[in-house]
């Protein structure tokens, strides 16, 4: 993504914290119900670079509280929309575009104000600790569409996703703290909208394989900054279990925090954990049985 850097490690362990959800209830017991989930997501995204490890490389993490609801259709179809609300930074102190200084101070205020539309952002970073915090609320939208086996298992799936991210002062809306400066504003951008598409297939009984394309579109952010990012990606999983190998080609803007001021092309090649795979949607002969009466 920068011709300073090359990453050997990268990898993003989201978990979740569930307050309640009765989704996986609702899909195998009922034909038309909604269901819902609230949760609270922890979501780091950690890199080494082929380098000293030593200071480490200012980290990154969003820790969120989500909401989602799902409805399924007679068809078994799927329709989601979520909304996650909450705080995204990299916990450092230094002066974003000015290393050896620290954030808020006069000099980095200063240096800050001497940046034009012509900057070149990418050399000016403090790629050391540089601070980037701001507050961030997410809506999205999917819809599945599901085409069952005889054991009402999904074997094709076709889905498509729809989402706005904003960045914002407050927190989750309300509270005054972990936000951004006037400056970070006219840096970070304040939306970014995304586009999915993924494709699922249970090929054979031990063999699932699926192909994802993504898109994000950066909306008014510093002009050095690459607005698109595209991620293409192929994940097998040999054995239909958790466990798949994946391999990816990322173009535009990277996803690391303030690194996003970085663009270029970058392949992947890694292990993705997938804690959701494919099980029965629903008890098919109790809820036709029902549905006929």
């Amino acid at each position: 993504m920068n011709s300073r850097e090359s990453i050997l490690f990268d990898a993003k362990p989201t978990v979740y914290y569930s307050i309640y959800n009765n989704m996986r209830r609702i899909m195998q017991e009922s034909v038309d119900r909604r269901s819902d989930a609230i949760y609270i997501t922890f979501q780091p995204h950690i890199r080494m670079y082929a380098e000293n490890s030593k200071p480490v490389k200012t980290p990154s993490y969003r820790i969120l509280l989500g909401w989602q609801q799902l409805y399924k259709t007679k068809n078994n179809n799927f329709f989601a929309w979520a909304i996650e609300s909450g705080h995204y930074s990299n916990g450092q102190s230094g002066c974003a575009f000015l290393p050896g200084e620290e954030d808020e101070t006069m000099p980095c205020s200063d240096f800050h104000a001497t940046i034009t539309d012509d900057s070149n952002l990418s050399d000016l970073l403090n790629r050391a600790n540089g601070n980037f915090s701001t507050n961030t609320t997410k809506l999205s939208f999917n819809f599945r569409f599901n085409n069952l086996n005889k054991f009402d298992k999904p074997y094709k799936v076709h889905s498509f996703t729809a989402s706005w991210e904003l960045y914002h002062n407050k927190f989750i809306g309300l509270l005054d703290f972990g936000g951004y400066s006037a400056f970070d504003a006219n840096v970070y951008g304040r939306n970014r909208f995304g586009l999915g598409y993924e494709y699922v297939h249970a090929w054979k009984p031990n063999l699932r394989y699926a192909i994802e394309q993504k898109i994000e579109i950066i909306q008014g952010a510093h002009p050095f900054v690459e607005p698109l990012r595209s991620e293409t990606t192929f994940t097998v999983y040999p054995f239909d279990r958790n466990i798949g190998i994946f391999a990816s080609y990322v173009y535009g803007h990277d996803n690391y925090n303030y690194r996003f001021v970085d663009s270029g092309n970058q392949i992947a090649i890694g292990v993705s954990w997938d804690w959701f795979t494919p099980f029965q949607i629903k008890r098919a002969e109790k809820i036709r049985e029902e549905s006929n009466q």
